[in-house]
Formats: structure tokens, C-alpha cells, sequence
């Protein structure tokens, strides 16, 4: 699988964890944080026409995705299961 489009691994992210959370968080918080717009789907890195592989989204949408939904599942979790 290729990199995020962003290139930021995740063993590069982990390298510097703590810092690179924090800040997402305090942008978070702020209303600071803005992904990056969609390019048109999934991007291709083409290798041949035949052949093309899809890159994944930035690894910084990836966290905030499983964030929220970690918060809203401790949220409605009682909800839909009564």
C-alpha cells in the first residue's frame, strides 16, 4: 500500500507522537483544524494505465476519523442499545 497523500507515515508520526497529537488536538479545539479538500476521491499514483494504485487519505484525517468516532460511540452507545 502507498503512503497517505500527505506522505506522512505512520512510524514518522509515531517518532514524534506526543508533540504532533497535541497539536492536532489544540486545533481541534480551537476550530483551527481544516482537512485538506477531497481530490476527487482517492488519488492515483499511476504506474501504468492498467496498473494504477490508490493512495490513502492524510494520516491526520485517518486520527481525527477514528477520534470521533470513538467519542460519539461513548455517546450513543446506551441509546441504540436499548
Amino acid at each position: 500500500m502507498l503512503p497517505p497523500v500527505d506522505g506522512l507515515t505512520w512510524r514518522a508520526y509515531e517518532a514524534d507522537l506526543v508533540h504532533l497529537i497535541e497539536n492536532l488536538r489544540d486545533r481541534l479545539q480551537r476550530g483551527a483544524y481544516r482537512a485538506s479538500p477531497p481530490h476527487g476521491g482517492n488519488t492515483y499514483q499511476s504506474q501504468t494505465d492498467a496498473n494504477a494504485r490508490s493512495q490513502s487519505p492524510p494520516l491526520r484525517i485517518k486520527i481525527v476519523q477514528r477520534a470521533t468516532v470513538a467519542v460519539l460511540n461513548a455517546i450513543y452507545e446506551e441509546d441504540f442499545t436499548q
